[in-house]
C-alpha cells in the first residue's frame, strides 16, 4: 500500500463542518471531479497524452509514476540522432531504446530494445544487438503487424502499422513507433510512403517530437510531409531519412508554406528534452548530418 495513501486514509475525520466550508468544498470535488473526468477521458482516447501514462491497466500522473520521489528530480529525456533514420532515447530513471538501427557504432551498454519500422537494409541493421537485446520487428516478412506495447525502465514503446491494400489483402508498408519518457511523447515515422490516417493521429495522442522522413522520393512529398506536420502540432518536428543540406531546405520552405516558421540548428547530436523546456509548437530543429554514405 502507499505511503502516502495510508497516510490521507488515517487523516482525522471532522463531523461538523460549517455551511460555508461544506459549499466550499462540494464545490472544489465538483472541480476536481471535471478536471480529473476529462482528463481520463483525454487519456484514454490516445496513447501518448501529456502527464497520464498507464501503468497495470490505470492511468496515473505521470509525476507520481516513480514515487513521491521523483516530483523532486529533473526529468530529462535524452534523444540522439545517430544517423539515417535511427535515434536512440534514454528515459529517465531506466530505459534505453535504438529505433531503426544503422550503420553506426555498436552502442556499449547495449539499449533494453531495439525498434525495426521496415525491413530496409538501413532500418534494420539488428546484428550488433542480436542477444543483448529485446529487438522488435513490428512487420512479419509476409507483411502482417506485429503489434508492441512494451515498457523497459520508464520508458514505453508502442506500434501503430501502416498498412496499404483492401481488407482482403492488407499488406503493412511501414511501422510508426510511438516512445513515452518523462511525459514526453516521440513519434519515429520509419520509412512513411504516406501519412496517418485521421482516426490513426487521434489514436496517437499529443506527440510532442516528430522524427519524420524528408527525402521526399521514396518518402512522403515534403508538401505532404508538412501538412501532417500541420495536422500534428508537434513541438517540435526532426528530420531524418534525407542526405545533405539541400533536402533540409526545401523541407523548410514546405513548412514555411504551412505557416511553420521557427528553426533550430544545434551544434550537437543530442537533444536534452523536458515538458517544462519545450518549445511551443511547432519548432523545426535540425540536428548535424551525420549519415554515413
Amino acid at each position: 500500500m502507499n505511503p502516502a495513501y495510508e497516510k490521507c486514509r488515517s487523516f482525522p475525520h471532522r463531523e461538523a463542518r460549517s455551511p460555508v466550508r461544506k459549499i466550499i468544498s462540494l464545490n472544489l470535488f465538483v472541480f476536481l471531479t471535471v478536471i480529473f473526468s476529462s482528463t481520463l477521458a483525454w487519456a484514454v482516447d490516445g496513447i501518448c497524452k501529456p502527464g497520464i501514462v498507464q501503468r497495470d491497466g490505470r492511468f496515473i500522473p505521470v509525476s507520481m509514476s516513480g514515487g513521491w520521489e521523483s516530483v523532486r528530480q529533473a526529468r530529462e529525456v535524452r534523444l540522439k540522432f545517430l544517423g539515417h533514420s535511427s535515434f536512440l532515447i534514454e528515459a529517465p530513471g531506466g530505459g534505453r531504446a535504438v529505433m531503426d538501427p544503422y550503420v553506426i557504432p555498436v552502442l556499449d551498454p547495449p539499449p533494453d530494445a531495439v525498434t525495426v519500422s521496415n525491413f530496409h537494409e538501413t532500418h534494420s541493421m539488428t546484428g550488433p544487438y542480436v542477444g543483448k537485446s529485446e529487438i522488435f520487428f513490428s512487420v512479419t516478412r509476409e507483411g502482417k503487424p506485429n503489434a508492441i506495447d512494451e515498457k523497459f525502465g520508464n520508458l514505453r514503446i508502442a506500434s501503430f502499422p501502416q498498412v496499404d491494400g483492401d481488407e482482403n489483402h492488407p499488406f503493412v508498408l511501414n511501422t510508426i513507433h510511438v516512445f513515452q519518457a518523462g511525459g514526453i511523447c516521440v513519434a519515429h515515422f520509419g520509412n512513411a510512403r504516406f501519412g496517418p490516417s485521421p482516426g490513426q493521429i487521434r489514436a496517437l495522442g499529443k506527440i510532442h517530437v516528430l522524427l519524420l522522413p524528408i527525402d521526399g522520393s521514396f518518402t512522403v512529398p515534403h508538401e505532404v510531409a508538412a501538412k501532417i506536420v500541420k495536422r500534428i502540432g508537434p513541438n517540435i518536428v526532426i528530420p531524418m531519412h534525407y542526405f545533405g543540406p539541400e533536402l533540409t531546405g526545401e523541407f523548410e520552405k514546405a513548412l514555411k508554406a504551412e505557416g511553420i516558421t521557427r528553426v533550430l540548428r544545434p551544434r550537437g547530436t543530442e537533444l536534452v528534452l523536458t515538458r517544462k523546456r519545450l518549445p511551443p509548437p511547432t519548432t523545426y530543429v535540425v540536428l548535424p548530418d551525420v549519415n554515413v554514405p
